[in-house]
């Protein structure tokens, strides 16, 4: 940097103005002069600023030495000019002060040519240590160069070469760095040589550490040769033993590193629990000693607490653990010379049982009982529990109440824990009181705020808690101050800073002060207060917020860079940094979030240029680094099973199938973040394949997205038939906000069924195997307002599903199809909780296509039905607990198969509550639902009788058989109850579920009698016979019912 003053002369013949060092006669002159314009230029002539502000020296002014120097100063510190000079020139009035710059260049993009991994090319710019945006100077480049050495020579490249190649961008002020890598022969392992004091052979140790001469050295490998060592040692009771792995001096004619490995096994550690039974594993995780690899006082110490924590824990309350350690030279088995073994003994005296029958609050004044129970750890006795206690919970316990208290402004707040055993003469009872001392309550009188130019005191007053009246406490201060610099540094503003001053209010003037309010009410007005009228009179303080705001940040310019396949568009369409306004952390959070979730990219970094200068006008730089887009996998293996015989219904066949899987993706296929997948997976039994498009942001909205699939499949099911599938779907999603979701969409689907067993029934195939053709366009709303949707407690989700099937679109069948679904979730105090759902849909045939009919017609030619498929099916763990999956509804008149139906309607409710059982924690709860509904026939059958009518039967003969003569057609229209109790095991991915459901009201339907053995072929009906569904439903499952 030259900071040089200059002046120039006017040359009047050629108008050019040109540079000379000024004589200090010359200079003198110059100065008192008037300035009447100051520009920054650049070497060339281009202007980068006319009447720059907030500089020294200011248009209108006269030019002093002293404020040039300073204005000199000022340009430097923005740390945007590599070089800078002040020149004058003569203009009628005065003078005119040009600052001729050359611009600084900040490191951009650094590239790696010809490196190889380890270490990757993350590593290596990490070890580089240039940051983005840093300003470029040769200097800085140079020693990144030998940092990046260093790191290649850590990774076994003892010949490296490196070199930098620079790209200057002067449109943008970037400078990309292309490192061009020689890495030579990675050196590998030479002689290695063995400092063994252990008791185990070297030859074990060296096979242990799994190094051989020869390998190649890198990083990686030599830190595991040392873990596997030090866990070798550790499993035979060596807790401190060590395992290092020294390189010695390089050997170039043979590119080979000796190693020394040196390894001490250290004494023999062995802990020994008297009086309890704990396993192994147990011990380990309690005593610190493996985990820390070290023994000390401080860690047998805190192996005891563990101990007795986990007695307590146990129900054991009374128990007491001491430890005693002893040390004796034992021999070694290979080596001479003795070793040492520490044996390390836990003493435990259990003591009897005990109950937690209950936990007393007193004192408690400003807090309800309610809300302070709500924060407790302890846990009273209940069905199948003892309790939850130990001191360490008691104690943690009574540290919440009082960090409660002291956030809420009572300074002085005391809580005393007790727990009192053998409570009322009753051996084994224990009950835990808390004695609460609230003492007087400190108050916010008055809060000022200075320094804020940014936002007004209205603004900020919505993100401060203490305001006048609300308690006083340094917590909320605390959280004041993070709440208001997060809005300045939201705002650009990154050198906001905040200090807090408080001021006791006087016990006279607050007493005016009270007066002046007597009427209002000093509780909080949350419903968590429910005793006494309040606590004392309450002190009060005057708190003065000072804010100083430094320089605000805005974005001058955003620059794009690192990518190469995808379009620039798709970056900016998910960048929230704009242009001219302040650059906010959380938008450059945001943005970060968003690119990573288009999934193409390895890394986002988003920072501005020239961070450490004082310029408030930043470029800011995304450099995003573009993950691979090919995707290959493939496996394979054999399966051999048992299968059903195709002769003998009673045998089995042995069966082996190979089999092959092969999934290719690309992404980012044209730039726009999109992705084409192809699965396939092949057998002598099963052929698949599956081939997807996902598009984001389609029409250039972030919004809406496009996903096309097709799938293939070919199946033999088991010897029984063989199924082809096609299906082809297409849809786009527009995501109207974080809550709502349209889905508008296409679907094709095809199924052929050939090759039919003869002995097999066409209704006996699979429902979703059924041989299909269906064409549809739909459309689907949905609104999510729950917690958490794996596992609701509150919230409402709805849905409304809207589609046509048409023949004039392929379809087999005209219909229509509409469903909707409403679900609430509300909780009822701690970990209770209501849910329930109502579920309705409508199936409507229309044009050549017809609604079911019981008995179905037999007469050529048969009317059009909307496919099995596409009807409405019910019964399982996730709709009517009562019936079997899909067994609710209509059933063919002749086989008594379920065959679906066009009208659905579903209740479910469900009363979940806690439940306390030793081994399981807090993770199980219970449930009692009941679910109510049915599948019918159609919208017009619809209704809520309890039962169908009851179909009549003609008495067996021994000529003819029990055939039914009224009431056969099987409808089953009616409204179904079913009562039941669910275990829910709580899980990351939703409850694991076992829902038991009893049916109050199950149907009588219709059944063929099976021919006995023998019977002659022709012989089609042997008579029919009622038949009942299981009233009792048990069921496993995963994920919440609704």
């Amino acid at each position: 940097m030259r900071l040089a003053l200059l002046s120039l002369a006017l040359s009047w013949a050629s108008g050019r103005v040109c540079a000379q060092v000024p004589e200090p006669a010359q200079s003198a002159s110059r100065t008192n002069r008037t300035v009447v314009s100051i520009r920054i230029v650049t070497q060339n002539g281009r202007v980068l600023s006319e009447s720059p502000e907030g500089l020294a020296i200011r248009v209108g002014q006269p030019l002093d030495a002293s404020a040039l120097r300073e204005v000199l100063r000022q340009l430097y510190r923005t740390g945007d000019y590599a070089d800078l000079q002040a020149v004058l020139a003569e203009l009628p009035g005065g003078v005119r002060l040009d600052f001729v710059v050359r611009e600084n260049l900040f490191f951009n993009e650094i590239r790696f040519e010809g490196l190889v991994s380890p270490p990757s090319e993350a590593s290596a710019a990490a070890a580089m240590q240039i940051n983005l945006g840093q300003p470029y100077r040769k200097e800085l480049l140079d020693e990144a160069l030998v940092r990046l050495q260093d790191a290649l020579r850590e990774e076994g490249f003892y010949n490296a070469k490196l070199s930098a190649e620079t790209i200057p961008h002067t449109d943008t002020l970037q400078m990309d760095v292309v490192v061009h890598v020689q890495p030579g022969r990675r050196a590998r392992a030479g002689t290695i040589q063995l400092v063994n004091d252990t008791e185990y052979p070297d030859r074990e140790l060296i096979a242990r550490s799994r190094l051989k001469p020869g390998q190649e050295i890198t990083t990686a490998r030599l830190q595991r040769a040392g873990d596997r060592v030090r866990k070798f040692l550790a499993k035979k009771g060596h807790l401190s033993a060590r395992a290092s792995i020294r390189r010695s001096e390089y050997i170039p004619e043979k590119n080979a590193v000796p190693l020394d490995l040196e390894i001490a096994e250290g004494p023999l550690v062995r802990v020994v629990v008297t009086g309890a039974k704990l396993s192994h594993g147990k011990i380990r995780s309690l005593v610190p000693v493996y985990q820390e690899g070290a023994v000390d006082p401080d860690l047998l110490e805190e192996g005891r607490r563990n101990i007795l924590e986990q007695l307590e824990r146990d129900t054991y309350f009374d128990a007491r653990v001491t430890y005693t350690t002893e040390q004796k030279e034992i021999s070694r088995k290979t080596h001479a010379g003795p070793s040492t073994e520490e044996l390390i003994t836990y003493r435990v005296e259990r003591g009897e049982r005990h109950h937690l029958i209950g936990i007393e609050i007193t004192g408690n004044r400003y807090f309800s009982d309610e809300l302070l129970r709500g924060r407790l750890k302890l846990l009273a006795d209940a069905f199948a529990s003892r309790g939850r206690f130990s001191r360490g919970l008691l104690e943690s316990d009574r540290q919440s109440m009082q960090s409660l208290y002291l956030a809420n402004g009572f300074e002085n707040a005391k809580v005393e824990g007790q727990a009192l055993d053998d409570y009322k003469g009753k051996e084994g009872d224990l009950l835990v009181r808390f004695r609460i001392q609230e003492g007087q309550q400190t108050r916010v009188a008055s809060l000022s705020i200075e320094g804020n130019h940014a936002f007004s005191e209205d603004e900020l007053l919505g993100v401060i808690g203490s305001t006048p009246g609300q308690p006083y406490s340094e917590f909320n201060v605390a959280s004041d101050r993070d709440n208001i610099l997060a809005r300045y540094f939201n705002e650009g503003f990154p050198q906001a800073r905040f200090q807090a001053s408080m001021e006791k209010v006087p016990p006279s003037e607050a007493s005016v002060q009270k007066s002046a309010q007597s009427e209002k009410d000093t509780m909080p007005s949350n419903g968590n207060h429910s005793k006494a009228p309040g606590p004392a009179a309450a002190e009060e303080v005057r708190l003065t917020y000072h804010i100083d705001e430094g320089l605000q940040i805005r974005v001058k310019r955003l620059l794009l860079s690192g990518y190469h396949y995808t379009r620039p568009g798709v970056i900016r369409r998910h960048l929230l940094v704009r242009a001219g306004e302040p650059l906010r952390q959380g938008e450059v959070v945001e943005s970060q979030r968003e690119l990573y979730n288009l999934g193409i990219f390895n890394r986002v970094t988003i920072e501005p240029q020239n961070p450490s200068g004082t310029d408030p006008q930043k470029n800011v730089v995304a450099l995003v680094e573009e993950a691979k887009r090919y995707t290959l996998g493939y496996g394979g293996g054999l399966e051999v099973q048992r299968l059903a015989s195709s002769k003998d219904p009673t045998q089995t066949e042995l069966r082996a199938s190979p089999r092959g899987i092969l999934e290719l993706s690309k992404m980012n296929l044209t730039g726009r973040g999109d992705t084409l997948a192809l699965k396939v997976r092949a057998s002598t039994l099963q052929g698949r394949a599956l081939l997807g498009y996902f598009s984001p942001d389609t029409f250039a909205k972030k919004s809406l997205s496009f996903q096309a699939t097709a799938y293939a499949e070919k199946t033999q099911d088991i010897n029984t038939f063989t199924e082809d599938r096609y299906e082809g779907s297409v849809q786009l999603t527009e995501r109207i906000s974080s809550r709502t979701t349209l889905l508008y969409h296409y679907a094709f689907r095809k199924v052929l069924v050939s090759n039919l067993n003869k002995h097999i029934s066409p209704e006996e195939i699979p429902l979703f195997n059924a041989p299909t053709l269906v064409s549809e366009f739909g459309v689907t709303w949905f609104r999510d307002h729950r917690d958490n949707p794996a596992d609701a407690t509150r919230g409402t989700f709805n849905n409304f599903d809207f589609s046509l099937a048409d023949t004039g679109l392929g379809s087999s069948a005209s219909f229509l199809r509409f469903f909707t679904q409403n679900a609430t979730y509300h909780p009822i105090k701690r970990r209770f909780s209501f849910a329930r759902s109502f579920r309705f849909g409508i199936l409507q045939p229309y044009r050549d296509t017809v609604s079911l009919a019981f008995p179905a017609p037999t007469t050529l030619p048969l009317p059009t039905l909307i496919p099995l498929p596409e009807r409405f099916f019910a019964g399982g763990g996730n709709s009517l607990r009562g019936f079997a999956l899909n067994q609710a509804g209509p059933r063919d008149a002749a086989t008594g198969f379920p065959v679906g139906g066009q009208a659905e309607l579903i209740l479910n409710q469900e009363f979940r509550f806690p439940m306390r059982v030793p081994k399981f924690g807090t993770q199980l709860g219970g449930a009692l639902f009941y679910d109510a509904g049915n599948i019918y026939s159609r919208l017009t059958r619809m209704t809520f009788r309890m039962s169908p009518p009851a179909p009549v039967f003609s008495a067996a003969t021994t000529t003819a058989p029990m055939q039914c003569i009224q009431n056969c057609s099987n409808e089953l229209n009616y409204f179904s109850h079913t009562i039941g109790f669910g275990v829910r095991y709580a899980t990351p991915v939703g409850p694991v579920r076992i829902d038991l459901g009893y049916q109050l009201n199950r149907a009588t339907f219709v059944v063929p009698i099976p021919c006995p053995p023998g019977t002659p072929a022709s012989t089609t009906n042997c008579g029919q016979q009622p038949a009942h569904l299981p009233r009792f439903q048990i069921f496993f499952n995963l994920g919440a019912p609704f």
